[in-house]
């Protein structure tokens, strides 16, 4: 019986430890597209939120996320940390987690080269103005437990957060 349980939570330490990774991955990838300069038109073409979340679910959807698990909350793209960091950085407040396990939220923050954010682009920019800017790509994700024994030490569930800050590409 102890052996069975302590399997139990392997797999479920297991489980939590797969989504971690998938969520580092799929927040270094839109992030990663995000920045990217198109040298011959001078432009960062993919510097959009629909470009970014498209790399973000296209990482996700290996990890068996599928289109209503991931939601892209443009209200909020900047997060306000809970311990005031000027970042962007963990740990940030409860209420920006979903309020559904194993749905995603994505938080994409802009900020220009003069420290200017916004949480939201509609449209990649025309020119190169926003090269050695910031993109901060966060996903936040509530893991459900499923093994009682583990549920008892961490409760039902566990806030997964993972962001990657990538440096606006550009040439002079």
């Amino acid at each position: 019986m102890v052996l069975l349980l302590l399997a139990m939570g392997l797999i479920d330490l297991s489980r939590a430890f797969y989504f971690s990774v998938s969520l580092q991955g799929a927040a270094r990838e839109g992030a990663r597209h995000g920045a990217w300069f198109n040298t011959a038109a001078r432009q960062n073409n993919f510097l959009d939120d629909n470009d970014v979340m498209t790399a973000v679910k296209q990482a996700l959807y290996g990890a068996g996320f599928s289109d209503p698990q991931i939601h892209l909350m443009a209200s909020g793209g900047c997060l306000a940390p809970s311990d005031s960091n000027g970042n962007g950085n963990k740990p940030y407040p409860a209420g920006a987690f979903p309020a559904s396990s194993q749905n995603v939220n994505v938080y994409i923050c802009y900020t220009d080269p003069y420290g200017n954010q916004t949480g939201t682009r509609p449209a990649a920019p025309l020119d190169n103005s926003w090269k050695l800017g910031d993109i901060n790509v966060s996903l936040l994700m509530n893991f459900q437990l499923i093994t009682p024994l583990i549920q008892g030490l961490f409760g039902n569930g566990l806030n997964l957060a993972y962001n990657e800050h990538f440096t606006i590409q550009g040439k002079p």
